[in-house]
């Protein structure tokens, strides 16, 4: 059998699913000829399916050697990633991204490696780039929500949970967009306010509401109903944006939902 033949072999027994037996012929290959490119990147990729990464490594990066391609830096980059090697994967994905700037999954998992070493700006121009790409990516798009969220940019959070919304059911994010609507009415902003208003899930929101217990808003000061009061004759006085959005959350605790949304319409039109 001449060479280019076993190649063969070795691909029809790795599509029967013979992995051991189309590894050998692999090897038996390169060892007639260490330059065949082709069986050391389909020797590589059968390592790499096997887990054994510092073996399918060593075989892409001879192929590497032998022609450059952007599959290739690919593999290598997501190998030193598996391997924890974040800053080298991020240089290979730079080259890699550079070859062919239209595969964009070379940016999402950059930006994994960026945020795997806490450089989350890098890792945001990472995965904003990649929406620019693919609009719909969900990956890209659950990293954003995840980072701002965590940043406290609950602004840009819910933006970005908007976009999502056009593309995915979002109902993995219903605690996150519970909180980022809880936060914007406690810093008063009416742009959030309003789209909390129109969420369809605002009766998620509720739910979520009625698991914190009553007694969070219990301090020196009274409990939540004398709370309620003391904001009622409050607003009487002076109806400001925050009065509202305060009483508009204590009935919220206490379960009158209908009239917590008056308040918050209220508070938008105090602004």
């Amino acid at each position: 059998m001449t060479i280019q033949e076993q190649f063969i072999e070795a691909l029809r027994l790795e599509e029967q699913g013979n992995v051991t037996e189309a590894l050998q012929l692999y090897i038996q290959i390169l060892q007639i000829d260490n330059s065949f490119r082709a069986a050391l990147i389909n020797l590589g990729s059968l390592y790499y399916r096997m887990k054994q990464f510092n073996h399918a490594l060593d075989c892409f990066l001879r192929a590497l050697q032998l022609k450059e391609d952007y599959i290739v830096l690919f593999n290598i980059g997501s190998l030193y990633f598996r391997l924890g090697e974040y800053k080298k994967a991020i240089i290979i994905l730079n080259k890699c991204s550079t070859s062919n700037p239209d595969f964009y999954i070379a940016l999402l998992v950059k930006g994994i490696a960026f945020s795997k070493i806490n450089n989350y700006k890098a890792a945001l121009g990472c995965f904003k780039e990649v929406i620019k790409k693919d609009p719909a990516n969900k990956v890209a798009l659950t990293a954003i929500i995840l980072l701002y969220y965590e940043q406290k940019n609950y602004t840009d959070a819910l933006r970005y949970l908007q976009q999502y919304d056009r593309y995915h059911d979002s109902f993995r994010f219903r605690e996150i967009t519970s909180d980022i609507i809880l936060q914007c009415a406690q810093y008063n902003d009416e742009k959030l306010i309003s789209h909390s208003l129109q969420k369809k899930g605002f009766r998620q929101f509720n739910e979520y509401i009625s698991t914190i217990p009553h007694t969070i808003f219990n301090d020196s000061k009274g409990t939540i109903d004398t709370k309620i009061q003391q904001l009622e004759q409050e607003i009487q006085k002076e109806p400001t944006p925050q009065a509202f959005i305060s009483l508009s959350l204590c009935h919220l605790f206490v379960g009158n939902n209908q009239t917590a949304l008056q308040y918050l319409v209220k508070a938008t039109k105090a602004v």
